[in-house]
């Protein structure tokens, strides 16, 4: 490089087939609405990540213009009362989030403009297709030979690829003009660019569809071909017009004709040949899917050579960029081919990276294509090359005789580069292959990154499982007594009482028989040690308290028991007075009306000696 020479850095390129991720995070009220925060993620690094803010009416008005694909999307319903309810709004958040994710698993819905424009604003809210339409009007300014008639919108699924109706004046024809921007995987300078478009402007092969004109600059490059007005192969299996907007189209067809065996054979091989072609010349396609084939008399006819020269991402490349076997443009052109031969067969594309169950109406031949290319064994594996899939036997040629044609015979292959060109291309392929192996390195880094994350919440879910259920035991047996019945809790109460006051009785009982066995039989004046004395009376007991009944009461009543408190309990030997609220016994109530009822002037005096002779007993 020259001292004064400056190094111009290259322009950074948007890839619009970067799957877009969102997550809801929050919620906001801005002037009596809800307004939904939602973090807006693209590829797999975090660092592209950002913020919009959406409310319920702006989901709606994405759904009035996602409605012509006649899909049923799920929007929450609306609510007109209630709807600022703090559980109304997490559930139709809920309800959002489902309605987003459903959309962003469908590779149709989410490609297209109203849904990048809605989660992207800044990339996309720009009228690419006036911008377009501009580039291509100072492009043909020096060319008046063709003239822009009007444009065709959304015809096919790249939102950056824009198509215009033209006319030329040395053809009759109805031609079709493709603009394009230069895309993330750019890698030749203008001078390299315009070299290799001056050789595909004259390439020849039966089965690539002919160009009329082609032209680039520093912004993109376009291509003039001729309309072909059958649509292409997705066309033919949709049963639908090629002019139609392409999410109408394709987003829910009402029917679909897949191909017999025989012509997915035929168109097959084909294919094949022509993706082996354009790799021996050193321009891998790298961009095949069923829009940009086209059947004419029964021959196959690729388009959008020039995509892999300009940098554009390939349709499949979210799903191969899953895989790190497949990481050269040749197992992509494979893997794309894969991908075809499945919507040829069955006549609707294959939504995942990998199939490894395929209908029974299959025929074997074709499975066994279809298990070497789509299965997850294989994009583990590694995946067959162009040559082994044309040496297979349901690919097999089909006879000479219907092969020599004076037609392909004047349509010889000719592609040439020179060699200047051919290393370019070598670097930029080169260049383009690491893009991929790196992006592939950084899927397979967040896909762990993912799986660890999942395996520490499901351990701190089982931690946390196992901590409660230990908490709940632990307080069961801590609180068991309480959780008992309260009735039966007195009961337990009361029959403790009931134990202990018989416990106490009979203690009483028993101290009062020793009490008894221990005392003398008479003293001097005949008091009892018992017996509270009364110096102003000469009777006995004339209390409740009395132990030997008066003279002239019948011997053979027993004594009442005496309410006696065990010392132990009351901390005193002494007896105390019987409790008044105490219900008495028959007989002890007979006993004190005889007592109170006793008369003591009727009493007469007598021998103490001997009354003691002959009763035993003392009356005094």
């Amino acid at each position: 490089m020259a001292v004064f020479e400056k190094k111009i850095p290259r322009k950074v390129y948007l890839d619009d087939t970067q799957v877009l991720t969102c997550k809801f995070e929050n919620t906001q009220n801005i002037q009596g609405h809800t307004e939904y925060i939602i973090r807006v993620q693209r590829g797999p690094q975090t660092e592209k990540s950002w913020h919009i803010y959406k409310r319920y009416n702006d989901f709606v008005s994405l759904h009035n213009v996602l409605q012509v694909s006649g899909l049923n999307l799920p929007l929450p319903p609306k609510k007109l009362i209630g709807n600022m309810e703090r559980e109304f709004i997490a559930e139709r958040q809920i309800g959002l989030q489902n309605y987003l994710n459903y959309i962003l698993m469908n590779p149709i819905l989410a490609s297209s403009l109203p849904v990048k424009k809605f989660l992207d604003p800044e990339n996309y809210a720009t009228p690419s297709q006036e911008v377009a339409l501009q580039h291509v009007s100072m492009a043909l300014r020096s060319e008046v030979n063709y003239e822009v008639v009007k444009p065709v919108p959304e015809m096919g699924w790249r939102l950056r690829k824009h198509y215009f109706q033209v006319k030329s004046r040395s053809n009759p024809k109805e031609l079709l003009l493709s603009w394009v921007e230069h895309g993330p995987d750019k890698y030749l300078d203008d001078r390299e660019l315009h070299a290799v478009f001056k050789s595909i402007g004259s390439i020849q092969h039966p089965n690539i569809h002919p160009i009329e004109f082609v032209s680039c600059n520093e912004v993109g490059g376009f291509v003039i071909r001729p309309l072909h007005t059958a649509g292409s192969l997705r066309d033919l299996l949709c049963v639908a017009k090629p002019k139609i907007q392409f999410i109408k189209k394709y987003g829910n067809p009402k029917q679909v004709k897949p191909l017999s065996a025989s012509e997915i054979s035929s168109y097959g091989r084909q294919i094949l040949e022509v993706l082996k072609f354009l790799n021996d010349k050193g321009l891998p396609f790298g961009h095949l899917q069923t829009g940009n084939i086209i059947l004419e008399n029964g021959k196959v006819k690729l388009l959008d050579i020039e995509n892999g020269v300009l940098g554009l991402p390939s349709y499949y490349r979210p799903f191969f960029v899953q895989h790190k076997k497949i990481q050269s443009l040749e197992s992509i052109d494979v893997y794309c081919f894969g991908h075809v031969l499945y919507e040829m067969a069955f006549g609707h594309p294959l939504h995942e990276s990998v199939c490894d169950m395929f209908p029974a109406f299959c025929c074997p031949p074709l499975k066994c294509v279809l298990e070497s290319i789509l299965s997850s064994e294989a994009c583990k594996a590694g995946l067959p090359t162009l040559g082994n899939l044309l040496m297979h036997p349901f690919f097999a040629p089909s006879p000479p005789a219907e092969q020599a044609t004076p037609s392909t015979l004047a349509e010889r292959p000719h592609l040439k580069f020179s060699a200047n060109v051919k290393e370019a291309l070598k670097q930029a392929w080169q260049k383009t292959e690491v893009r991929l192996r790196d992006e592939q390195k950084m899927v397979r880094h967040q896909k762990r990154l993912a799986k660890v994350q999942e395996l520490l919440s499901s351990e701190e879910e089982k931690k946390k499982k196992k901590h409660r259920q230990k908490s709940q035991e632990q307080h069961k047996m801590s609180h068991s007594p309480q959780q008992l019945p309260q009735t039966q809790q007195q009961h337990q109460h009361q029959h403790q009482h009931q134990h202990q006051h018989q416990h106490q009785h009979q203690q009483a009982h028993q101290q009062l028989q020793n009490q008894k066995h221990q005392q003398p039989l008479l003293v001097s004046n005949g008091k009892s040690p018992e017996r509270s004395e009364s110096p102003n009376s000469t009777s006995t007991a004339t209390s409740a308290g009395t132990v030997t009944p008066p003279c002239g009461i019948n011997e053979n009543i027993p004594p009442p028991p005496l309410p006696v408190l065990l010392a132990s309990a009351h901390g005193q030997s002494s007896v105390s007075a019987p409790d008044s609220s105490m219900p008495v016994a028959p007989g002890r109530s007979a006993l004190l009306d005889s007592i109170c009822s006793f008369n003591k002037s009727a009493l007469r005096h007598t021998n103490t000696k001997e009354l003691v002779k002959t009763s035993g007993r003392v009356c005094p």
